[in-house]
């Protein structure tokens, strides 16, 4: 990190163009701690536009092969958890570890999954308890020939 951090300050130095103008790649190493090696790298270093950085191929997942036995199981069976789901893929070669395959599961399971279009609500007895009040259309008769307008109330408790 150090080597890095030097690199950068040389690179900033370089692009201060009159400090760096006059002076050779001895005395800008020199300020840094740096000596003079045959690679040339601080004359790249102060060459270049931005900090040299490492850059490496990236590899394939270990899951890449297996990402469609995956996907085939989880048309079968959306739920099938994570675990299950390896010990029935290790057997076709997979060798690799439980974040993995969780990590990929979380991001792909819900393009299998059947969207709700309902959320169940479940009430132990006593929990709750609903009032509705409505008013009949007719008049109730009352007796002796009367009627009157008439409210209902009716109480659940659930």
């Amino acid at each position: 990190m150090a080597a890095i951090t030097t690199i950068k300050n040389i690179n900033n130095n370089a692009n201060n163009a009159e400090r760096v103008q006059n002076l050779d790649s001895t005395e800008t190493g020199a300020d840094h701690g740096l000596r003079r090696t045959r690679s040339g790298s601080k004359r790249r270093a102060l060459r270049a536009d931005e900090p040299p950085r490492y850059e490496r191929a990236s590899r394939p997942s270990k899951l890449e092969p297996f990402k469609e036995e995956i996907h085939e199981l989880l048309r079968g069976e959306p739920k099938l958890t994570g675990v299950r789901i390896r010990e029935l893929i290790e057997p076709l070669g997979f060798d690799g570890g439980k974040s993995i395959v969780d990590d990929y599961l979380r991001e792909v399971r819900p393009l299998f999954l059947t969207p709700r279009t309902f959320q169940r609500t479940i009430y132990r007895p006593g929990e709750i308890c609903q009032f509705d009040l409505w008013q009949p259309a007719r008049e109730i008769p009352v007796g002796h020939g009367q009627t009157r307008k008439g409210y209902v109330v009716v109480a659940l408790l659930g």
